[in-house]
């Protein structure tokens, strides 16, 4: 199992991870690749790998990525290096990626679990986005239109939250991580050893 999280700028996605990963051993965070500036509370090799844009064409040469794409100017990928840590840890991998990035990991990926955050309006993304002060008025209209055209493709997902609110939309988050354990290919393993408990049972 993959979890897969994405939603427009400003949606709330990054939070909602940040407190599922704290709440659940089960998952590592599937960490970026990324040719944009660097924010004040980020940390590169936490929240991203922050890198040139000549580092990243490299890396696109040597087919290092799982996915990749270009948004508002900048670079952003999975690497396969980084999906294999997380295998070898035996964790579940959470990939924090754009849409665009999503729609390539649903072409190659069995097990993925999509999840699309949205905000409830127009109006609480905006005052979000303005929030952040990372912004310009410009960037700021883009990202708006953006988002529009990116929300309309919710049916490309198995699960959509409205972030509403913080804890509302946690509480759906955990109701899908909850479901999702639960499902037969995600257990069998854990069944089948189980049923070996009862192997006195299954001769003469």
């Amino acid at each position: 199992m993959i979890f897969v999280i994405s939603a427009p700028s400003g949606a709330g996605k990054t939070t909602l991870i940040n407190k599922l990963l704290k709440t659940e051993d089960d998952f590592v965070f599937s960490i970026s690749t990324t040719t944009r500036p660097r924010r004040w509370d980020e940390v590169d090799g936490v929240n991203y790998h922050f890198i040139s844009k000549e580092d990243f064409s490299r890396m696109i040469s040597n087919d290092e990525f799982v996915e990749w794409a270009e948004v508002y100017g900048n670079y952003y990928g999975t690497t396969k290096k980084e999906v294999d840590r997380i295998r070898k840890s035996g964790k579940i991998p959470l990939f924090d990626v754009d849409i665009q990035g999503s729609r390539s990991l649903k072409n190659q990926l069995e097990d993925g679990v999509f999840v699309f955050i949205i905000p409830p309006s127009r109006n609480v993304l905006e005052k979000r986005l303005v929030g952040r002060e990372t912004e310009n008025n410009e960037q700021l209209d883009l990202r708006l239109r953006n988002a529009y055209k990116e929300i309309a493709e919710y049916v490309n997902f198995d699960y959509v939250i409205i972030n509403c609110d913080l804890e509302s939309a946690f509480s759906r988050l955990m109701a899908i991580v909850t479901a999702e354990k639960c499902r037969l290919k995600n257990i069998k393993n854990e069944i089948d050893v189980i049923l070996e408990d009862f192997n006195d049972y299954t001769t003469g």
